[in-house]
């Protein structure tokens, strides 16, 4: 394809923006002096647990609840040339354990993504553990699906006596949240296990400039 203004060719051309994605933590080092825009995402909070039945239940139970994704905090920063900037990247949290009857097994919080003392991120808020009857003699509750981009599908519901299944971990670097397990399924005679909660996917931090 020929060129409208032949002054212009593919190496005249500057670049507008750089960009860096950091998943793990450690330092980053400008080169050049300047403003810089610097994204953070926390980490992902962990899902929550479905209930767990006792021995003399007949029916299904409710899930529990998904984890919150992590913030997202942005801003223009000034930064130096040459200076080492730290960064710490926030774990996801865990999911909740699958839960014995009458223990609510909530996720754990996710943890704060930093940009040195200039900028934070706060971890997602956790998933919460059930310990209630769904209302339904045939089957259990589905499990929540995680929040965000990057979140996955929470436990399948059960229609036979059984264990809740559990919610799956997210996916991605920026955040997500676990999905919630499933509730179990009575059968009036064995006790279950509620399904366990997935765990909240790690934080990120992206600069371009």
């Amino acid at each position: 394809m020929e060129l409208v203004n032949p002054a212009l060719t593919a190496t005249s051309i500057p670049v507008l923006n750089r960009q860096k994605i950091i998943n793990t933590s450690g330092t980053f080092t400008p080169d050049k002096s300047g403003n810089y825009l610097v994204k953070c995402y926390g980490g992902g909070g962990g899902g929550g647990a479905g209930a767990g039945c006792f021995a003399t239940i007949t029916q299904g139970m409710v899930s529990g609840t998904a984890g919150g994704e992590g913030e997202c905090g942005a801003g223009i920063l000034s930064l130096v040339a040459g200076t080492s900037y730290n960064i710490t990247i926030g774990a996801g949290g865990a999911g909740g354990v699958a839960a014995s009857p009458g223990t609510p097994e909530p996720g754990a919080s996710g943890s704060d993504t930093t940009f040195d003392t200039l900028l934070t991120a706060l971890g997602g808020v956790p998933g919460l553990g059930s310990v209630n009857e769904a209302g339904s003699v045939s089957s259990s509750q589905n499990g929540i699906n995680g929040s965000g981009h990057g979140g996955k599908s929470g436990g399948a519901a059960q229609n036979v006596p059984s264990n809740g299944n559990p919610g799956a971990d997210s996916a991605l670097n920026f955040g997500s949240g676990g999905a919630s397990g499933a509730g179990a399924v009575g059968n009036g005679s064995s006790a279950y296990l509620g399904g366990a909660g997935g765990a909240g996917a790690p934080g990120s931090c992206v600069i371009i400039w």
